[in-house]
């Protein structure tokens, strides 16, 4: 995954919708605690493949591999690269193969 945007971050991303009125999906019934867990759940589905696991961590969010080893990241897009870094394969989304390993863990 490309990690441009996490050079320029400085404030909402434009996923976050709770406070964020440009924010895709504006919803004010969204909270940040909220959001934040259905984000982890959904990239736990991407990282799933490579046996790595996202964890929410206050205001940080933590990833461990498959070895047990587990790093500290800030945003989003330092979860990739962190995922490429201690998982058994990295994240591509776009790989045919890497889809169809998803849907097999999915059961």
């Amino acid at each position: 995954m490309c990690a441009a945007c996490g050079v320029l971050n400085g404030g909402a991303d434009w996923l976050e919708r709770a406070g964020n009125p440009e924010g895709i999906g504006t919803d004010d019934g969204v909270t940040k605690t909220g959001e934040r867990a259905n984000l982890v759940r959904m990239v736990n589905i991407l990282l799933s493949p490579g046996r790595t696991k996202l964890r929410d961590f206050y205001t940080k969010l933590t990833i461990q591999g498959p070895t047990g080893q587990s790093k500290v990241v800030d945003d989003l897009a330092h979860v990739w690269m962190t995922a490429d870094t201690i998982g058994m394969c990295p994240v591509d989304p776009l790989d045919q193969d890497y889809l169809e390993a998803i849907q097999q863990l999915k059961g």
